[in-house]
């Protein structure tokens, strides 16, 4: 049976919530920004510079309407709006500071906000609950938790962790004398891809994009033969997935995939043509501002899904029919995440995603997490890692470990001569 426990609040009060980690982690989180509200002050300063963007596109939307609306010759353009000088006045009531920084906290603690499962955790979370409704607020709903955590920038992001590290020295739990460096792969926002799917999302994630643009006043054209050409390379995707492992699979598979280029071939001839149309329509059309930044942005993304249509079928009959090895770098591995790559470690099963570098302390305390992009090499990230590592913590590490996929000859010498005493690389030892 749990023990109840009075967790303490910053405005005095103290409610009963069961003795868990969570609550001891919510404690923590409290003490941290007790010692050091600066933290705060960057998440309002965040709220306050979003604030002031949406007041800007707000005043920019209301001269355009003032544009279309008034006609009489004493009605001049206002100057320029610039967003850091505008002033916020009392409007609707937004979250506090406080409750958007443990709501990032939360997001540590449990992974996602956006997950079913952290939905159910955090709507069930007595402690939670107490915490929030202690601060005379009811529980914000999840799009709201969403979106403001999502404020919070980098640099605050970086400033919390660096608190962490201060608070840890400062109660003497490490003094990050030791450093283990290590990295992992972290699978991306993205299934497997295949040449087949991904010719054939791109195309139709394209056409969808298309075919949004009437919301901006934009004449857009339905194409028969676009829609025709994805139903069969729909199909020749499932033909090519059934035929695997089958009789004369190969050649079904070439035969396949040779359909598949030429139908990919066509669709973006024809997408090309209509976004150049659009391109056009879009220099001369008079929206909204905010309209307008919106429109810009669904037409570059349909640039790059065409961009990468092309680039797909550009190697894909190299792959396919001559079966030469394209580097995972030259590929298109994910239709929403650009930077993910393929990441193989040892035994373990592959991934398509990152390998952040992590560096841990004898205690366990996480004192560097750097996330290159793609599947960079553990040895040209030994230097940054340990300079982020002495950075943070202002601690140069007496003892530095880590394994063959770091040796870096050049960069174990350097740091041995800059006062660490120990830099051991370990070989894992061969079966025989």
């Amino acid at each position: 049976m749990q023990n109840i426990q009075p967790i303490s609040l910053l405005n005095g009060i103290f409610l009963p919530v069961a003795e868990t980690g969570f609550r001891d982690y919510l404690s923590v989180c409290e003490e941290l920004i007790e010692r050091e509200p600066e933290i705060l002050e960057m998440v309002n300063s965040d709220l306050n510079q979003h604030a002031k963007q949406e007041k800007k596109s707000r005043l920019k939307d209301q001269e355009w309407n003032n544009r279309h609306t008034k006609t009489f010759p004493w009605v001049v353009n206002q100057d320029e709006i610039v967003a850091e000088e505008l002033e916020l006045k009392t409007g609707r009531p937004r979250m506090s500071a406080y409750l958007v920084f443990m709501f990032t906290m939360v997001r540590g603690y449990v992974g996602s906000i956006k997950s079913q499962q952290a939905k159910v955790f955090i709507s069930e979370s007595i402690t939670l609950r107490l915490l929030i409704e202690g601060k005379g607020v009811k529980m914000p709903g999840f799009s709201t938790i969403l979106e403001l955590v999502n404020i919070v920038s980098s640099e605050t992001m970086q400033a919390i962790f660096d608190a962490q590290i201060r608070m840890v020295l400062r109660e003497e739990l490490d003094d990050f004398k030791e450093l283990t460096i290590d990295s992992t792969s972290v699978k991306g926002n993205t299934s497997w891809p295949t040449d087949s799917k991904v010719l054939t999302r791109l195309v139709g994630r394209a056409y969808k994009r298309i075919q949004t643009i009437n919301i901006f006043t934009i004449e857009t054209r339905k194409s028969t033969e676009v829609e025709w050409k994805l139903k069969e390379m729909t199909g020749l995707c499932k033909s090519i997935d059934l035929n695997v492992g089958k009789k004369n699979a190969k050649t079904k598979r070439n035969k396949a995939y040779k359909r598949l280029l030429k139908h990919a071939k066509r669709a973006n001839k024809l997408l090309r043509k209509e976004l150049q149309r659009i391109e056009k329509a879009a220099a001369e059309v008079d929206i909204k501002p905010t309209q307008k930044v919106r429109l810009i942005r669904v037409i570059e993304l349909i640039t790059e899904d065409l961009n990468n249509l092309e680039k797909v079928m550009d190697y894909c009959p190299k792959r396919v029919f001559k079966e030469e090895k394209i580097k995972s770098s030259d590929k298109v591995l994910s239709l929403s995440d650009g930077d993910a790559a393929f990441i193989k470690k040892g035994g373990r099963e592959p991934k398509i995603g990152y390998k952040p570098q992590l560096g841990r302390s004898k205690n366990g305390f996480v004192s560097t997490l750097v996330v290159p992009k793609g599947n960079a090499a553990d040895s040209g990230e030994l230097n940054g890692t340990i300079e982020d590592h002495i950075m943070r913590t202002e601690v140069i590490p007496q003892k530095v470990s880590t394994d063959d996929g770091y040796a870096n000859a050049k960069i174990r010498t350097k740091w041995l001569s800059a006062g660490v005493e120990i830099f051991s690389i370990v070989v894992p030892r061969v079966k025989t």
